[in-house]
């Protein structure tokens, strides 16, 4: 290892794109942490009864280019509304973001609080819990980044909810099998 390249100064060129890295890793950080806002902590039945996936149906084609296609075709478009078209699309799916992450956190705190109480040991539940909950940042993370490169139409049409999703239903149906063989 060639420890005086380590040591020399940095370039401008080097500085700035450190500087933009650097940036980009805390934008990201406080994405993601504004997502793990604690909500309202109901009952494990409120949780398991009121927890729907088909409310997040809309974000699997919310990013869709097929729409802008459609917009830019129209007589009297203009680069700007397609600006603007862009833009308030990223904002709708950050909202769906933000509620899927309540929703993720309560029916995941549901879960950890069930598996603490249930009368026999499952270690295998709790990694299980863990795995789950580290797809699901994992896979917010991916979505943030793509949601910041500018210009990423392309990339926004592939941004894929379903492992947050089903994340999101695995924990549900972990739930409803804790909340059965407890009640039993």
């Amino acid at each position: 290892m060639n420890w005086t390249a380590i040591h020399e100064p940095l370039t401008a060129a080097g500085a700035a794109a450190l500087l933009l890295l650097l940036f980009a890793a805390v934008v990201l950080a406080s994405r993601l942490l504004a997502y793990r806002t604690v909500g309202v902590d109901s009952g494990d039945h409120e949780v398991l009864t009121g927890f729907s996936l088909s409310r997040y149906e809309p974000m699997i084609t919310l990013l869709s280019e097929e729409d802008f296609e459609c917009l830019s075709s129209q007589p009297g478009y203009r680069p700007e509304i397609g600006v603007r078209f862009k833009k308030d699309r990223r904002r709708i799916f950050r909202m769906y973001l933000h509620e899927l992450a309540a929703d993720f956190h309560s029916l995941h705190a549901s879960a950890r609080r069930m598996v603490a109480e249930s009368p026999e040991t499952d270690s295998a539940r709790v990694g299980a819990l863990m795995r789950q909950q580290i797809t699901f940042w994992r896979t917010m993370l991916v979505i943030e980044v793509r949601l910041l490169v500018p210009g990423s139409s392309n990339v926004l049409s592939n941004v894929d909810v379903r492992g947050l999703v089903n994340a999101m239903e695995a924990i549900r149906l972990d739930l409803a099998n804790l909340a059965a063989a407890q009640s039993a």
